[in-house]
């Protein structure tokens, strides 16, 4: 906590001492009979300004002489521009130049005012506003960009648009302007999809993040759930393997349920996808991260677990782009603190205990690094071709991506190739509709390869004969556990999958009236899966079943539908929006798998297996209707309220309770903008406050769980069915009742943060209930059980250095979150492992003979119990300690620290994420540090501070060694928990991109060069692989798995 504050104190700190005025920018120009034009573009380049000029009116091409330095910007204006009929005014970051003129008349003539409306990359801005201060006359800008206002001289023109900076611009004898908004920092990035609707931060009533494309592709990696991590407070990332395309668990504000999932709802261009869409980072405009009920609310039924709403991009009108880059680099393994012995240490390590005959000192002959032995430079490839722009009505982005990943570790591989367009048609002023297409290819191979026992091969054992060839791993003299080499096995035996996945949307837009608007979004998706493994009769694996084959396909589709109708209108100072609508989701998967054995070297077919080692199959299809319902009010950008209502039906559910009601309520205040506080808005750009309340639901896992249900069994050689299920025709939702608080501030154009405190109250748990043996049945699902998560999420940002040559942007985020049960069956303690749920208690706790170290005097474990007097006292003996809480698996606050650096052309970026006060279970060690336990096993050195016990006296961290055991010393306890605190540099980058008057002599728009590293260190105790990785089923669980590589990437990135 000391860090964090000292922490805010830098941060805040460099904010307030870099806010310059820009008022007085001052700039050195050295120009020889030079155009106008040049002079403007200097100035432009050494400050925040903008020109806005009619070059009809202003003779931009004429030269001039400038010579000056670290002069005021007013001052060579008027120098430049003396005894000349052209004027200028300053306005914001915009600098007007016009012509001077007798305006006693004309500025009580009105007149039409033509322009048009770029961003600062020269790009045309659609739908922006242009209103006539004042009054309510205003106008919006084309599909081209262009408008037309019927104006005065001397009117001033408000332009604005979402996420830009609003500029003034005073009407004065030209007839055309060129206006250009500069991006807002403060919002362009917290324009987020919520329900269904676009918002800005500031009418937002929820708790949503936002974060950009650009933030999301600082770490190389396929999987779009790594890229959140450490980027929005209360979402926690985690992964389960290292293997390349290895999904990530992902926690949004805790874990609400027992027995459905706990993973986010995914949500891409308005579709409810469900599960990860399996995106490219390459297709993704933005995501939003919709945390409360208020943001959550319209997705009903499945949104208890967060909800994650993917934006993909879209083409530009006029503005046609093609985009090429190529990443290249390798990723190397890395093992974290786990260091194996060598032939040498694991030698004088069992010298003291093992006393087969085997063992004499001919085993240090060899000295085999086995994960050097298992792994090589995996060489990471990434090419990408796009292309956004326009023809005629028809705006258009079409995408092409090919991705190979070699692991770090042989036999791994992993490639895939995408692509996407997504073409957007107007029709006709009012009718627009809207075509995506996607699709990717991936293919994996593992090639059976089993990092399991490479942990465990021992170093005395070598792979290769004398003469080249593979040891097989029976041998006389091979001393590891079951006799088997892995490479041997690999020469012939593999394993594969195949993946083919087809996105289809199709979409229509038609405004009936200026403030009435319908949509019809319509979406299919197809998933095929195939695997297959083939083990050979040759190989240590395949000998007791001759060899054999195993193939398994699935299929899944979906189907979605929306038909929405959208209110929007403005009363004055009050603006209402409302929407409507009925959606359709429908869900089928089947999956067949068979097995056979017997099969000849190089036969890999199942028809010609000799026999049948297993088969299987089984389908799933559920469907859901839904009606929603939302309405916003925003009174004059001051109060802000928010109401919605969603009714779902499910197939899911008993008949009883098909039906499931979700709402909420929300409001916010905009305090900036009352008239009380105008004295502060040099200093205080923001002060939002947001209150929200709202219902949401969670899915089974179980789709069948209202049913009763049979299960089969072989019986005399015949199948036979036996009731396991019993059915609950009242089976319903989960619900989660939320409660959200939140403030958003932002201080001198600089500094801003966002604070929430929540509260999730979850009841109804789904939980599959044991029942008597005498009922006939196994169990039967109701609702029984609760859980509560609280906590408060922090988001801090600043541009903390900020001048025309150098930028320094910083964002940090941190989010505390607690979690209890508070309601169980029969409200009775349940064993789930090595965890126990408990009324009052964290749902994560581990529960565990607790460690009470090494006796002195000789050597041997020792565990707490309780005697006969209620007393906690030691004891030797495994069976007699007794299981006790002894911390939890979840982490007691998550955070992450992004920066971004900018010199002229070169940009570096440094992105970190932490974790504190979560205990893992380093399952590993049972076996990597087991006192002797496992001779044929290799053995984990010793970490600084441990020591092992060598003579009576010695005070230490392990018991004596022992041939096979000493007291089931490696058995599960609280030895094996530790903490699972990091602190993880995740990506380094630096970038450069090429002067842009040296892209245009070679005919292009932008050249970028750039040099990244992910996973470059992590600060932890913990001393197994990586304090980031557990078991996918199990948090904080941490076994033999595949470790997480270090990755450094080349990349070239052009566009023309």
């Amino acid at each position: 906590m000391k860090m964090i504050v000292l922490f805010l104190f830098v941060f805040i700190s460099g904010v307030f001492a870099n806010n310059a005025n820009s008022q007085e920018t001052k700039v050195s120009i050295s120009k020889n009979n030079k155009p106008i034009r040049e002079v403007l573009s200097e100035i432009e380049r050494q400050t925040d300004y903008l020109f806005v000029y009619s070059e009809k009116e202003v003779d931009v091409n004429q030269h001039t002489t400038v010579n000056v330095k670290q002069q005021r910007v007013a001052e060579v204006l008027s120098s430049l521009f003396r005894n000349t009929n052209v004027g200028y005014a300053m306005e914001g970051h915009n600098i007007m130049l016009m012509a001077k003129t007798n305006q006693t008349d004309a500025s009580l003539q009105k007149r039409i005012i033509t322009g048009v409306v770029k961003d600062i990359k020269g790009e045309t801005i659609i739908g922006a506003n242009i209103m006539i201060k004042g009054t309510a006359t205003g106008v919006s800008t084309n599909i081209d960009g262009e408008f037309s206002i019927e104006a005065a001289v001397g009117d001033e023109l408000v332009v604005s648009f979402i996420g830009y900076l609003t500029q003034t611009v005073k009407v004065g004898s030209q007839k055309t302007l060129n206006i250009k908004l500069l991006e807002d920092s403060k919002t362009l990035e917290e324009v987020v999809v919520v329900g269904y609707t676009v918002q800005t931060k500031s009418a937002v009533t929820g708790s949503v993040a936002v974060v950009k494309a650009d933030k999301l592709k600082d770490v190389n990696t396929l999987e779009v759930g790594n890229m959140l991590q450490g980027k929005v407070s209360g979402v926690y990332v985690s992964g389960s393997s290292g293997e390349p395309g290895q999904a990530s668990k992902i926690r949004i504000r805790g874990k609400g349920t027992l027995n459905s999932s706990v993973s986010p709802l995914w949500v891409v261009d308005g579709v409810i996808v469900g599960e990860d869409p399996g995106l490219n980072p390459n297709e993704i405009d933005n995501i939003s991260v919709l945390k409360d009920g208020s943001a959550t609310a319209l997705y009903g039924s499945r949104a208890a677990n967060g909800v994650i709403v993917v934006t993909t991009k879209r083409g530009e009108y006029d503005a046609n782009k093609y985009s090429i880059s190529v990443n290249a680099g390798v990723s190397l393994l890395s093992t974290g603190r786990l260091e194996m012995m060598n032939s040498q240490e694991l030698y004088d390590y069992q010298k003291s205990w093992n006393n087969q005959s085997w063992f004499t000192e001919e085993l240090l002959k060899h000295n085999t690094d086995w994960f050097k032995e298992a792994s090589k430079p995996g060489l990471y490839t990434n090419a990408n071709i796009t292309y956004t722009g326009s023809s005629g009505r028809m705006r258009s982005f079409v995408m092409a991506d090919y991705y190979r990943e070699e692991g770090a570790i042989k036999d791994f591989t992993l490639d895939r190739f995408t692509f996407r367009s997504n073409n957007d048609v107007k029709f006709t002023d009012r009718f627009t509709m809207s075509t995506k297409i996607s699709g990717s290819l991936s293919r994996t191979d593992s090639q059976q390869r089993s990092v399991y026992n490479t942990y465990l091969y021992l170093p005395w054992d070598y792979p290769y004969n004398e003469d080249g060839s593979i040891r097989s791993g029976q041998e006389q003299d091979w001393r590891g556990r079951d006799g088997i080499n892995d490479m041997y096995d690999l020469q012939w035996n593999w394993g594969r999958s195949k993946k083919l996945t087809v996105d289809g949307t199709i979409n229509f837009n038609y405004q009936i009236t200026d403030w009435l608007r319908f949509e019809s979004n319509n979406y299919i998706r197809y998933i095929s899966n195939r695997s297959e493994s083939y083990t050979d009769k040759r190989s240590r694996s395949g000998q007791s079943d001759k060899g054999s084959l195993s193939n398994s396909n699935s299929l899944l589709t979906k189907q979605f539908t929306n038909q929405m109708i959208r209110f929007e209108k403005s009363f004055g100072k009050h603006k209402v929006n409302a929407l409507g609508a009925y959606e359709y989701t429908r869900h089928f998967y089947e999956s067949t798998s068979a097995e056979g054995r017997g099969i000849q070297p190089g036969r890999e077919i199942l028809d010609v297996t000799t026999g049948i080692k297993s088969i299987g199959g089984y389908k799933d299809a559920i469907a859901t209707q839904s009606a929603l319902f939302n309405a916003n009010y925003d009174y004059d950008n001051r109060y802000m309220g928010q109401v919605s209502y969603r009714m779902d039906e499910s197939s899911c559910f008993g008949k009883n309770n098909r039906m499931g009601h979700f709402f909420t309520v929300s409001g916010g205040w905009n305090i900036q903008n009352e008239v009380f506080f105008e004295s502060l808005r040099e200093s205080i750009d923001q002060l939002k406050v947001r209150v929200s309340y709202g219902s949401l639901g969670n899915t089974p896992g179980a789709y069948y769980g209202h049913y009763p249900l049979y299960s089969s069994m072989m019986y005399n050689d015949e199948v036979a069915y036996f009731p396991s299920q019993m059915g609950n025709a009242d089976l319903s939702w989960e619900k989660c009742y939320t409660t959200n608080i939140g403030i958003d501030a932002r201080f001198f154009d600089r500094f801003g943060v966002t604070i929430d405190l929540y509260n999730k109250n979850t009841s109804d748990l789904l939980y599959y209930a044991p029942l008597p043996n005498i009922s006939g049945y196994t169990g039967q699902y109701k609702n029984v059980g609760a859980i509560n998560n609280k906590g408060i999420e922090i988001s801090l940002n600043a541009d903390v250095i900020r001048t025309s040559k150098f930028q320094w942007t910083s964002d940090f985020n941190i989010g505390f979150n607690r979690n209890r049960v508070t309601e169980l069956y029969g409200g009775k303690p349940e064993l789930k492992g090595l965890k126990r749920l408990e009324e009052g208690r964290d749902m994560d706790e581990w529960y565990l003979r607790e460690w009470a170290g090494v006796d002195p005097a000789n050597g041997s474990p020792l565990w707490y119990t309780t005697d006969e007097n209620g007393n906690r006292v030691t004891t030797d003996s495994y069976n007699k300690a007794d299981r006790v809480y002894c911390g939890s698996a979840a982490p007691k606050f998550t955070g992450g620290w992004m920066n971004s650096f900018t010199y002229k052309g070169f940009t570096l970026t440094a992105n970190f994420d932490f974790v504190y006060g979560n205990l893992l279970y380093n399952q590993s060690r049972e076996l990597l540090d087991s006192d002797g336990a496992y001779a044929d096993y290799n053995s984990m050195k010793l970490k600084s501070g441990w020591k092992r016990w060598e003579k009576e006296g010695d005070i230490a961290t392990h018991p004596k060694a022992i041939n096979g055991g000493n007291k089931n010393s490696n058995k599960s306890s609280s030895r094996y928990l530790e903490k699972g605190n990091y602190f993880s540099l995740r990506n380094l980058s630096l970038g450069y991109s090429i002067p842009e008057k040296l892209c245009g002599k070679l005919g292009l728009q932008r050249v970028n060069v750039s040099c990244s590293a992910d996973n470059l260190f992590t600060f932890t105790p913990f001393s197994g692989v990586s304090p980031q990785l557990s078991d996918s089923s199990t948090d904080g669980y941490a076994g033999t798995i595949y470790p997480l590589s270090r990755r450094i990437v080349f990349g070239l990135n052009v566009s023309f």
